[in-house]
């Protein structure tokens, strides 16, 4: 690429394909946002050159002057391919969408464009399996191989984990509880860390469950293909599916005989030597098995792990020690910006005017979202100081702050997942639409395994009105509340032995059936 700069000169387009190389090199961020600094200086104000820019500054952590050059890109063509996407997203992160009509029709015309979409990002705009199902296709792995794949030795079964997640992330939040739970007597277990943080507690937990630990992150793909066969797996479980930091490539490669997809990606991967997908009965209804190009695996309740072993916030009114008011009626969404549209923050605005002595507690992860927040609020005639906005805790903390709530709200696409699980956890009820896509239904699927499946609704208007009925009713929410409470010590959601053993019975089952079936 030197060479090329050298022969046809500095020009836009050659710093452009610098700049695209450089970025999927390792530690080099800086360097492909410098060369893509330059193609921007030189082709001026040419819309796909300022969105790409503004990709390599996403890239580097900043995202707030990503957003306002994806938003100049667009000002000049409005329907860039390049900048649409990502400025969608990143309206969602900071906020700064205008109204449910333009960001229907962003959809549209980014959907129309044929450019592949990020399967992830996707999910919290649209809840259409079908159309999910279409944008994972392209972006699963296609290096494929036809090495043999060694067979795995008699005795216990070898279930090897694939994560970079093995750290303070909610899939740890979640698993710790299982790893702890998992039969040694008829399992061993390899583990291989895309991305090892050995600072957190999670890493020792994980390194202390292994029987065998791969640290791959600087093993390019072939030679962690190489790996993982040579510890002759029966199971290899990819826990990341289409999200960041995943390897997929590991799996279309056939790294064991029965490759399943748990947890990470709650959607098809259409990588197409995962054999399976881990649902239940809710998250993937028999008719909507057509949208997923796995196989369904399904757990009897629910297919979320949740460790029963984690503290249990105190009951007591703790709301002065986290800010909050004690005289208030608190309503609260504790998902990821990202999933929050124009519709969510319309709706929830809806709520708050039947009920005017509320306020909404607001996650805004790692960002001061306060100015923003205090103008969608008056957008919709709101007092903005009925906005609390509120940030990043550590888990006890998070979960001893959402004790304080009194009804959690949620996303409609893309339902809370460890957040619904964190709510119930913390006593505390959380009002869900069911939707169609898998993402879409994990609330639901949440709330039945936990006893309380009213908190499901059908339609807008029937969130709208539990959500204001429960906060007029004192009496319904406490009862609510205090069900919660009673059920955490026997409901499903949060048996985690009885969970383990029927996850431990589905992929011995699949695998010893598809065994059954090969060729000797």
């Amino acid at each position: 690429m030197q060479r090329s700069l050298a022969e046809e000169g500095e020009t836009a387009l050659s710093y452009h394909y610098l700049s695209e190389i450089l970025s999927r090199l390792p530690d080099r961020v800086e360097d492909a946002l410098q060369a893509q600094q330059q193609a921007a200086d030189i082709a001026g104000d040419h819309p796909v050159f300022l969105a790409a820019l503004g990709l390599r500054l996403h890239d580097a952590g900043k995202d707030a002057a990503a957003l306002d050059l994806l938003e100049r890109a667009l000002a000049i063509d409005p329907n860039c391919p390049l900048a649409l996407p990502w400025a969608l997203r990143l309206r969602r992160r900071f906020l700064r969408w205008t109204d449910e009509a333009q960001e229907d029709q962003g959809i549209r015309t980014a959907l129309k464009s044929g450019r592949l979409i990020d399967p992830l990002m996707l999910l919290s705009f649209i809840d259409d399996p079908e159309v999910q199902q279409a944008h994972s296709q392209p972006s699963a792995a296609v290096a494929r191989s036809t090495d043999h794949v060694p067979k795995a030795p008699p005795g216990k079964l070898r279930i090897g984990y694939f994560s970079s997640d093995f750290c303070e992330h909610a899939t740890m939040h979640l698993i710790a509880g299982m790893l702890k739970a998992h039969d040694r007597t008829r399992f061993e277990f390899y583990v291989y860390d895309f991305l090892p943080q050995p600072q957190s507690r999670y890493h020792t937990l994980i390194r202390d469950f292994a029987d065998i630990y791969h640290d791959i992150s600087q093993i390019d793909d072939a030679g962690a293909v190489a790996l993982a066969r040579s510890d002759q797996l029966n199971i290899a479980v990819d826990l990341k599916g289409l999200t960041t930091d995943c390897r997929p490539v590991l799996f279309e490669h056939r790294i064991a005989p029965m490759q399943v997809s748990f947890l990470g990606f709650p959607g098809t991967t259409a990588i197409r030597e995962i054999d399976f997908m881990i649902a239940d009965p809710i998250t993937i209804p028999a008719a909507e098995e057509r949208y997923y190009n796995e196989q369904i695996l399904r757990m009897p309740i629910c297919y979320q792990p949740n460790d029963n072993t984690r503290p249990v916030p105190e009951a007591d009114n703790l709301r002065a020690k986290y800010d909050l008011p004690e005289d208030k009626f608190i309503f609260a969404n504790f998902n990821h910006p990202h999933k929050v549209g124009p519709r969510e923050f319309g709706v929830w605005m809806n709520i708050l005017r039947q009920v005017p002595d509320a306020v909404l507690l607001f996650y805004t992860g790692a960002h001061d979202l306060s100015v923003e927040l205090a103008r969608q609020a008056r957008r919709h005639e709101i007092d903005p100081s009925r906005i609390l906005p509120c940030g990043i805790m550590t888990q006890t903390a998070h979960i001893e702050r959402l004790a304080q709530v009194d009804l959690c709200l949620d996303c409609f696409a893309y339902n809370a997942h460890t957040t619904a699980s964190d709510a119930l956890w913390a006593g505390v009820p959380l009002l869900t639409l069911c939707g169609r896509q898998f993402s879409a239904r994990v609330a639901t699927s949440i709330l039945s395994a936990a006893g309380v499946p009213e908190l499901s609704t059908n339609s807008l208007e029937g969130y709208v009105d539990q959500a204001v009925r429960l906060a007029v009713s004192p009496h319904e929410i406490n009862a609510l509340k205090h069900t919660i409470r009673r059920n955490r010590n026997s409901c499903a959601l949060f048996d985690t032995n009885t969970w383990t053993r029927d996850y431990e019975d589905l992929l011995a089952g699949a695998y010893l059936r598809g065994a059954s079936n090969s060729p000797a």
